[in-house]
């Protein structure tokens, strides 16, 4: 399923050219946004799959990206997950709803801020994912980020390309990988391994093309290379999301 996406690949072009009355078209870009929990037995077939989309998106230089916010869906169940949070869990219900998804379950799967499917819908997925990297976008995101250790601030400056209308930029900085035993619960006994979990959240919500946001520290110790921002845009009252864009820290 997910091998399609090769073969689309070679059909088109993402240096997609605007007429002179046209809104320009930028290449496209793809958030695969997974609500997973470390107290959910089925929930740890979820970051392979996001491994496999990560496989397929960087050996075709596809702007395709997964993101893994941890609920605290089952954190009364026997496992209190360490990486969950409360406003993830708020995301989630509300995504859903915008989706008509009435249920909340982990894992649950968002493409571009659509579907609200369960994780394990790998088919379902993968149709999204090809028809959103052939469809030249509207907006595109440019970002940048500085380290101020005296001030224990990292900022983002960002430029959207498109009509900012209606947009918050949200950034989240991701940990790149965790490896943490699970000591209780459905998956006692296990070593888990997670990939680009959400571990700070900022929304810009001034709807500018140009702007700036923050991230603080407690310490200006930080271990950049443990971590990455994930920033997208996304629109208020549907919740799709427009662009998407990740940075790397140098070494």
């Amino acid at each position: 399923m997910m091998k399609n996406i090769v073969i689309l690949l070679s059909l088109i072009s993402f240096a997609v050219g605007a007429q002179p009355t046209e809104s320009p078209k930028y290449k496209p870009s793809v958030l695969i946004e997974f609500f997973t929990s470390e107290g959910c037995s089925s929930c740890a077939e979820t970051d392979a799959f996001a491994q496999e989309i990560k496989a397929v998106s960087d050996s075709n230089d596809l702007m395709v990206y997964t993101l893994d916010w941890h609920v605290d869906l089952w954190d009364k169940s026997g496992w209190k997950d360490p990486f969950s949070d409360s406003t993830y869990s708020i995301r989630q219900h509300n995504m859903a709803l915008k989706n008509k998804q009435q249920a909340i379950f982990t894992p649950m799967a968002f493409v571009n801020g659509k579907g609200a499917l369960p994780a394990g819908a790998k088919k379902d997925i993968g149709a999204m994912i090809e028809r959103a990297v052939t469809q030249p976008s509207s907006h595109f995101l440019l970002f940048s980020a500085s380290w101020f250790a005296n001030e224990k601030q990292l900022t983002m400056e960002y430029e959207i390309k498109g009509k900012p209308d209606s947009l918050d930029v949200v950034f989240v900085l991701v940990e790149k990988e965790i490896h943490n035993f699970v000591a209780a619960g459905e998956n006692k006994g296990k070593t888990l391994v997670h990939h680009n979990v959400a571990r700070k959240v900022e929304i810009n919500q001034r709807q500018s093309a140009f702007g700036t946001s923050f991230f603080k520290f407690a310490t200006s110790e930080v271990d950049f290379s443990r971590y990455r921002i994930i920033a997208f845009l996304q629109h208020k009252r549907t919740m799709e999301i427009k662009a998407c864009q990740m940075l790397n820290f140098k070494q």
